[in-house]
């Protein structure tokens, strides 16, 4: 036996037919990881109406794999969507990026929410759609097929005017005005949630809860400010609330970034990462979790 460059080999020898044969390599071969790809959720809608409160973001769109095999010492690109904006003053939340990693389809950047006030206060599309901002006859988002679901409509006429909830990775967002204006549920992984919908702006006591507990909740007639999704799960943002009378410029809270994990059996790889990963290894899984983009090498 022979050691190269940290490799263990069995050295050459010849076959029972003169020819020599090669190194054999006792290294790790090919491997099948789960790979869960999520682009970053879309920002609550704004508002300068106290009447009327914005629509939550969308959550970002997923894709999960169990069938993409890696070659050990091959580099596979990752991008990370950014968040999108949430909106100030009469304004749509800016929708999040999109995320992917090479081999598979793109997760899709959740929609922003719809304003609190203005010509078309409909969501926007995207992996998970917007809701719908508080004033009546407005449409949620769309969502991408396979990916996410559609925002929140906003319902009947009625007060308290809140805004919708975005959608979420497994549930469409609330409606608004006199129901809840919640965030649609995300999907939750390895004990994990993700892509939760960022909850609608509420003009009373409240603020509209955002989906599975990482969508930023909407905000309210105390803090009208909504709040932004958990980091680094491809949630949406919460919309703006206002105080139900008079007029003031609020904003909507942020959608957060999208994330891509990576998760086998065993203990961990020899694997490196150019942009920011956290490794850990428990319960006899290794999982790497990569929040920024780079060039993965497996």
């Amino acid at each position: 036996m022979r050691y190269e460059l940290g490799r263990m080999h069995r050295p050459m020898r010849r076959s029972t037919e003169g020819q020599l044969v090669g190194l054999i390599s006792l290294e790790g071969g090919p491997y099948t990881p789960d790979i869960l790809v999520v682009a970053a959720g879309g920002g609550g809608g704004g508002t300068t109406n106290n009447q009327y409160g914005a629509g939550g973001g969308g959550a970002g769109g997923y894709v999960f794999s169990t069938s993409l095999t890696l070659t050990p010492g091959s580099t596979y690109v990752v991008t990370i969507g950014v968040g999108g904006v949430g909106a100030t003053g009469s304004d749509d939340g800016d929708d999040g990026g999109n995320s992917s990693f090479v081999g598979l389809t793109t997760a899709v950047g959740g929609g922003g929410g719809g304003r609190g006030n203005g010509a078309t206060l409909d969501g926007r599309n995207g992996g998970s759609g917007g809701g719908a901002g508080g004033f009546a006859g407005q449409t949620p988002g769309t969502g991408t097929s396979g990916q996410g679901n559609n925002g929140g409509s906003a319902g009947a006429d009625a007060f308290p005017y809140r805004g919708a909830g975005g959608g979420g990775a497994t549930a469409v967002g609330s409606n608004g005005n006199a129901s809840s204006g919640a965030g649609g549920a995300g999907y939750t992984y390895d004990s994990q949630a993700y892509a939760g919908g960022g909850g609608g702006g509420n003009t009373t006591i409240g603020r509209p809860a955002g989906g599975s507990g990482v969508g930023g909740s909407g905000g309210d007639s105390i803090t009208q400010t909504g709040n932004p999704g958990t980091a680094s799960t491809g949630s949406g943002g919460g919309g703006a609330g206002c105080t139900g009378s008079g007029t003031a410029t609020t904003t909507g809270g942020a959608g957060s970034n999208g994330v891509v994990v990576i998760r086998y059996a065993g203990a961990a790889k020899a694997v490196s990462y150019t942009g920011t990963m956290t490794t850990t290894t428990s319960g006899g899984f290794t999982k790497h979790v990569l929040t920024t983009s780079g060039t993965f090498t497996a």
